[in-house]
């Protein structure tokens, strides 16, 4: 029996029963390696692990040398309830479940016995004698430390953060112990109780926990680790009932709305109610850098399909229902994609056409280059008019440089683009032009005073009148390298 366990307890190492996808993802740190102790004398200011079969006693020895210095000795148990006494002599008998400290009331010199009874089962056990006042600074100073759920993060995970330790931060790691069950007093309980999901994490002072379930009430408990003096003890610990819910946000007729998408954990969810039912219910949803997906659902029913969104999209919903809630789910799930983005603006109105700020948008955010037009100082480039408005208001920029991201899609960010635009000191050349009453498709302009042989990024922007700025994708273009002079 002891042998199994001692295998079991020997390599201790990153157990993740309760929590699988939270261990061992990220960098963490396993356990240290706990020697068995074979000597009878025990040192000072030093843990040593010991094994102790069940009903056994077993005895050790501390010789001190001072009778006017402090004296303690704090003994963890593993995996059974262990009697034991401490002192020169015969004296009280002692129960430990977990972990407990002894405190010499006036030490004197001699040699003192320290012994040991495993109740229940065959057992690991931690022994610590210290010569501090007091007992463990470490232990007495992790009385002060605070263990904080930060519920920043939505969904499915939080983490869990604590202060790094007074006592030899920088030789202290630190394990993280997850469970549905009250918390064990030692970390070698909790490593043996398959209802615990043990995580170290080096120095590290926070740990981010994934796959929570909403409504279950988790405990967290941290235990530290000093490098030099192999001391094992509790940090600190903090129970939560887990509100996995995603919240929604209520948007306000014509008022934009915006969420941040990383503090969401690239979940958001937007409610609209509809209070002056009329022929549709418009709703703009613009990303802030990344793609996002979203879907519109009204009572648990899909009104509009999930679907990805690059850069702008607007939604029609015909006939809306009067008093209904309709809800737009925002999904940036794909990591790369939520490092992109700050969030995303959802507009919503059912009001007349006219009263809309944002300009309408084609199907299509594409910028062509006609490069057959293209000269060492000018580019020739087009796009699909903005449809639907009298007088539309366009904007050309070209930028020196390359666009950094190769996609198959070049997005800008449509979130504040007209402050950025008119704090952007970067353009080569700028120009706007008000298009009054264009009926056709499509829209060419030639953009002149370039450089030969350079890279631009072209920009084309719309805004409607008395209203919002919004960008079509990006276009790189190259200028060619030499002008050909005409001969007389």
């Amino acid at each position: 029996m002891v042998a199994r366990m001692l295998s079991t307890l020997l390599v201790l190492h990153c157990v993740s029963v309760l929590i699988p996808s939270s261990c061992c993802r990220k960098k963490e740190f396993k356990l240290p390696v706990h020697q068995i102790y074979t000597n009878d004398t025990l040192p000072a200011d030093l843990q040593i692990t010991v094994d102790l079969p069940a009903g056994r006693n077993k005895s050790y020895s501390y010789t001190s040398h001072t009778a006017h210095g402090a004296l303690s000795v704090t003994l963890t148990a593993c995996t059974s309830p262990i009697l034991w006494s401490f002192g020169l002599e015969t004296t009280n008998i002692l129960h430990t479940h977990s972990m407990d400290t002894y405190y010499v009331p006036t030490p004197t010199k001699g040699i003192y016995i320290l012994t040991l009874l495993a109740q229940d089962v065959d057992t690991l056990a931690h022994i610590y004698i210290s010569t501090e006042p007091g007992g463990p600074q470490a232990l007495q100073n992790a009385k002060f430390s605070k263990v904080r759920l930060l519920k920043r993060h939505k969904g499915k995970r939080l983490t869990v953060k604590w202060n790094p330790s007074l006592v030899d931060p920088q030789g202290t790691d630190y394990c993280l112990v997850v469970s549905s069950q009250p918390p064990k007093g030692s970390l070698c309980a909790s490593q043996q109780d398959p209802s615990q999901s043990v995580t170290c994490v080096g120095r590290k002072t926070y740990y981010t926990i994934t796959n929570l379930k909403h409504n279950q009430k988790y405990y967290f408990s941290v235990f530290a680790i000093n490098n030099q003096s192999n001391f094992t003890y509790p940090y600190g610990t903090i129970s939560s009932i887990f509100d996995g819910r995603i919240r929604h946000t209520s948007l306000k007729d014509g008022k934009t709305t915006f969420a941040n998408l990383k503090k969401l954990d690239g979940k958001a969810v937007f409610r609209y109610k509809v209070v002056n039912a009329t022929e549709s219910l418009e709703l703009f949803v613009i990303p802030c850098g990344g793609a996002i997906e979203i879907e519109v659902t009204l009572k648990n029913a899909t009104v509009v399909p999930l679907e990805r969104v690059k850069s702008f999209k607007r939604i029609t919903i015909k006939n809306p229902v009067q008093f209904a809630r309709y809800y737009i789910k925002i999904y940036a799930l794909n990591r790369e994609e939520l490092k992109k983005t700050s969030g995303v603006e959802v507009y919503a109105t059912t009001r007349f056409q006219k009263r809309i700020p944002l300009p309408n948008m084609p199907q299509t955010l594409k910028v062509t280059e006609y490069k057959g037009l293209t000269t060492c100082d000018s580019v020739t480039v087009a796009w699909m008019a903005a449809p639907g408005q009298k007088s539309v208001h366009y904007c050309l920029s070209a930028t020196e440089g390359k666009i950094r991201e190769m996609e198959e899609y070049r997005m800008p960010n449509q979130c504040g683009l007209e402050s950025r635009l008119k704090k952007s000191i970067d353009f080569a050349v700028k120009f706007c032009t008000d298009e009054k009453n264009h009926k056709k498709p499509v829209v060419y302009k030639t953009i002149n005073q370039l450089k030969p042989g350079r890279n631009y990024i072209i920009q084309v922007t719309v805004k409607k009148p008395k209203g919002k700025t919004l960008s079509y994708n990006l276009l790189q273009v190259h200028t060619k390298p030499s002008c050909k002079r005409k001969h007389d």
